[in-house]
């Protein structure tokens, strides 16, 4: 059951009173007079603030993953994933105790930017893996660069060069 029309004490100010029209609170408000009855609850709190860091962490996580897309970059992927988790963590904390709203927009940050990590991971390895190789393959050629010349140093005649490989 509502309570009837009338003015009330402000929930959210104590020195003003506002008209409840018994279905909603209106603009009208009063100086609260002296012994006036308490508001039944007061005006419904407004609307928490929308939720910067669950977007500062999709958009993080959408970035990170861009540049995941090449082996080379992969670090810059892991960096923004790993801030991008962070800040989507804390959007999610202040979406579950109702100091911000866009709990979908955090959420999809966090998993973003966890994929962002992950793929961020898989690049770095990608990279270090095709270093390394191309190290080997180096050495390799190389190798087979001096063993070419020590046979041309030891060969006396044409056929003798000619066999070197």
């Amino acid at each position: 059951m509502t309570p009837p029309a009338g003015w009330y004490v402000d929930g959210n100010n104590p020195t003003i009173e506002r008209w409840w029209d018994a279905n909603q609170w209106t603009d009208q408000t009063r100086p609260a007079a002296a012994g006036a009855p308490p508001g039944f609850g007061g005006q419904p709190p407004a609307n928490p603030e929308k939720n910067g860091l669950g977007l500062a962490s999709l958009i993080l996580g959408i970035v990170g993953l861009l540049f995941c897309l090449m082996p080379i970059t992969g670090f810059i992927g892991f960096i923004l994933g790993i801030i991008g988790l962070a800040l989507g963590l804390a959007g999610i904390s202040r979406c579950r105790k109702n100091k911000a709203t866009n709990m979908k927009t955090a959420i999809s940050g966090t998993i973003l930017s966890i994929l962002s990590v992950v793929f961020g991971i898989v690049g770095i390895v990608m990279f270090f893996t095709a270093v390394d190789q191309l190290g080997d393959d180096l050495d390799q050629v190389g190798n087979d660069m001096q063993d070419y010349s020590d046979c041309i140093s030891q060969a006396d005649t044409l056929d003798e060069m000619n066999q070197c490989k």
